[in-house]
């Protein structure tokens, strides 16, 4: 407590301390408001004070309140209090000061002269609750103050330009009943204002003239305080958490001529090189409420005027390279397995209905849950994320990862998974097409501050990742060539003439034989649900996959452990990869000779996926959902 060091001159009454504030231009000076403001410079191992009383100093608010069997202790009901300090971010020394009892103070020499600079028409007793220095211009300043302790509910923005000698009163479009708590500058657009309300948050785009409300999903809630921090804007509410609205950027572009436009990319952010875990939010089974991050990686935002249209977007690394490409467009596989999947409720929907049960009934079987359509398909890997196209402001996020490695349907991986390596810090440039219309804009990708990896570590360890990709690649493309193959020769022999049937079938057999040997080395074929690689062993393509998560999961460079197992599996796999490679050439000649001696097509080596009725689920599953394998890289 200030009020009780030796420095302090007796005749300054004891008093409720309200604000403690950090000087923006040095970290070690603090200012504590009481009657007066008091300043310490060596973090509050002494302070001073710096000014005269700056409170109405009224004897009838500084008596006892509460009783009448007991009084209140802890003295925030007293009146005569400094109850907002704030010192100009741009002009060191100036330091303004608001009063609970409605008084507005400033100095512009550090503190050895201060002058009265209230509102005029400001409601008397109003609170001070807090002033914004602007972040801009040394003479301006912005005052949030309140007099709902006197039954009016009215909103009170204050702004100046010169000091405090004058002040307008900007509070347009925020409703009389909703008075104000906070109101503070965005830092980097200037005439961006938030303010916090007793219920929720509002905006203003031209230095307050005008607001309009930004609460969106915020609940009805005091909003007590606000924050812009990194480019987040972050709401201190009563009695519902902190909530934080991430990534201002567009919000700061923003202009009435974008809203005109037929469509605008805004500027990514820079966006760090970590994962920040997106998803997770409150948990069930009352566990405490969490809230949820924010999704990892570049978030991009941009405006559609009209909804519907085609958006492509591209991803394009430092040497002018596309990474990824996304579009609005559904994919081809989420289309086809949504109409199976309705055209599988149909069907049951019929057979409950003969069964006698209404229809209602099974509607709201399949919106618990117990009754799906999932196992009944195969199981793929997830769709590339789909691009939004409705009207108005959208977003789309990359997750910086270069593409996943091959795959095929109803894969089954244990400890491990598919997905492309991240991007290492640089310079990328995002680029949108609007039915044809190309815009694009840059943005950085920064090391993680956390992280001692120098970028030559990134790019070594980019570099590895991308060669093991490679292997993994091979290894899953072999299986989809084997089974293409496969599925090639069984069609043929059943087109085979009777007369040449049984020979074609006995090379066909032999060749399927030698491909399916390899393609057990390379893949756990026996797998048919996440738990199955507990009694079968797993194969060539786990392994590669496997050491992938090994190597990405902290930012270093390969170790040399890593490199040999790298060596060794690869090895592995060429092996298996020569023995398909010689089945194929020694019988694929004989084989297409018969064929074309029966007037049918050849067999082509290819390694588009078969895709086969009634295929085992499974898909994708990494087998990582036991207490066992807690933390393992999908």
């Amino acid at each position: 407590n200030p009020m009780g060091h030796d420095a302090v001159d007796a005749k300054y009454r004891f008093q409720w301390t309200f604000p403690i504030v950090i000087s923006p231009h040095d970290p070690k000076t603090l200012y504590v408001g009481s009657s007066v403001i008091f300043r310490s410079k060596n973090d509050g191992q002494s302070f001073e004070a710096i000014s005269p009383d700056l409170t109405r100093h009224d004897p009838r608010t500084l008596g006892p309140s509460g009783g009448p069997i007991t009084k209140d202790q802890t003295s925030v009901e007293y009146y005569a209090t400094v109850f907002t300090i704030a010192e100009s971010a741009v002009a060191p020394g100036v330091i303004w000061a608001g009063s609970d009892d409605g008084l507005v103070n400033v100095t512009r020499d550090n503190g050895k002269t201060w002058k009265n600079v209230t509102p005029k028409d400001i409601p008397e007793w109003s609170r001070i609750s807090i002033i914004e220095p602007s972040h801009f211009a040394p003479g301006t300043a912005f005052v949030a103050s309140n007099h709902f302790q006197m039954d009016d509910q009215k909103p009170y923005i204050y702004r100046t330009t010169d000091y405090g000698t004058t002040w307008q009163l900007v509070t347009d479009g925020i409703p009389a009943s909703e008075f104000v708590r906070v109101v503070r500058e965005d830092p980097v657009r200037r005439g961006l204002l938030y303010a916090g309300t007793e219920r929720g948050v509002w905006i203003s785009f031209n230095n307050g003239t005008t607001w309009q409300t930004m609460r969106r999903n915020l609940p009805i809630v005091p909003v007590h305080d606000l924050a812009v921090k990194e480019g987040d804007l972050v709401a201190a509410t009563h009695g519902r958490s902190f909530w934080i609205l991430d990534d201002l950027s567009a919000l700061r572009q923003m202009s009435p001529e974008i809203t005109t436009s037929a469509s605008h990319l805004f500027k990514p952010r820079d966006v760090y090189r970590a994962n920040f875990g997106g998803g997770g939010g409150t948990g069930a089974g009352g566990d405490h409420p969490t809230g949820q991050n924010p999704a990892s990686g570049a978030v991009v935002y941009y405006w559609l005027k009209t909804p519907g249209q085609t958006v492509a977007m591209d991803f394009v690394d430092p040497a002018g390279k596309v990474i990824r490409s996304f579009t609005s467009v559904q994919d081809a596989n989420v289309a086809r397995d949504s109409v199976r999947a309705d055209s599988i409720k149909t069907a049951r929907a019929d057979s409950l209905k003969k069964a006698g049960v209404k229809a209602d009934s099974a509607v709201r079987t399949e919106a618990r849950g117990e009754e799906t359509v999932a196992d009944d398909g195969p199981r793929r890997s997830p769709p590339p994320p789909r691009v939004s196209n409705k009207a108005g402001l959208n977003t789309f996020s990359w997750n910086l990862r270069y593409p996943d490695a091959s795959t095929f349907e109803n894969m089954i991986l244990w400890a491990a998974g598919t997905q492309g390596p991240v991007a290492v810090p640089g310079t990328y440039t995002v680029r949108m097409r609007v039915n044809g219309a190309l815009q694009t804009q840059s943005f950085r990708v920064l090391k993680d501050p956390r992280s001692n990896a120098t970028q030559a570590d990134l790019a070594d360890q980019f570099a590895f990742l991308m060669k093991v990709q490679a292997e993994a690649n091979k290894a899953n493309d072999a299986v989809k060539l084997v089974r293409n193959v496969r599925s090639q020769l069984t069609d043929r022999s059943k087109r085979m003439p009777a007369d040449k049937r049984a020979a074609f079938e006995s090379s066909a057999n032999a060749l399927e034989s030698q491909l399916a040997a390899a393609e057990r080395e390379i893949y756990q074929v026996q797998n048919r649900s996440g738990q199955d690689p507990l009694n079968y062993p797993i194969r060539l393509n786990n392994k590669i996959a496997a050491l992938a998560g090994v190597a990405a999961s902290a930012d270093a460079r390969p170790t040399n452990q890593t490199l040999e197992v790298y060596r060794i599996l690869s090895a592995q796999l060429e092996t298996q990869l020569s023995k398909i490679r010689a089945a194929l050439n020694q019988s694929l000649p004989a084989l297409n000779r018969d064929l074309a001696s029966a007037s049918l097509p050849p067999i082509v080596e290819s390694t588009a996926e078969v895709t086969t009725p009634g295929a085992p689920s499974g898909a994708g599953d990494t087998g990582d959902d036991n207490e066992e394998n807690e933390g393992v890289r999908r």
